[in-house]
């Protein structure tokens, strides 16, 4: 068995603080699969589908989620970007039951940076994955 020399074995011993600095961002690991389960599932139901436990109580009926390709001829990436991030309103939600998940994801950023305000790519990677997902809901 060979043996690291002694200058080798300290570079990779030192260069581990490096990396794990990089993967510091408490959102680098949330999928867009997670969130979606964690946030949009209780209305929009587990398959997308719009039957989520909670649809019953709002005042519009969750779309479903599967459909958006065909409802709009193409995936509506921006549109949704807009919505789930707050920046266009939710049509017939009124007073937008629909909570605004950019600025939710904003909040847990900081909690998480113990209080400093949370990165902004944070949030934008977190909605970009979250739309990746409901893309893959997409019904063939």
């Amino acid at each position: 068995m060979r043996k690291l020399p002694f200058f080798a074995a300290f570079l990779l011993f030192a260069a581990a603080p490096l990396h794990a600095q990089e993967d510091m961002d408490p959102n680098a690991g949330v999928s867009g699969e997670h969130d979606f389960n964690m946030y949009c599932a209780s209305c929009h139901g587990e398959d997308g589908r719009g039957n989520g436990p909670k649809a019953f109580s709002l005042a519009v009926k969750p779309p479903d989620l599967t459909t958006l390709t065909q409802r709009y001829g193409a995936f509506p990436k921006d549109k949704l970007a807009r919505m789930i991030d707050g920046r266009e309103p939710v049509p017939g939600h009124g007073e937008r039951e629909m909570p605004v998940w950019g600025v939710w994801f904003k909040a847990e950023a900081a909690q998480e940076l113990g209080g400093a305000e949370g990165d902004e790519a944070s949030v934008e990677r977190r909605v970009d994955n979250l739309i990746d997902y409901i893309a893959s809901l997409q019904a063939k």
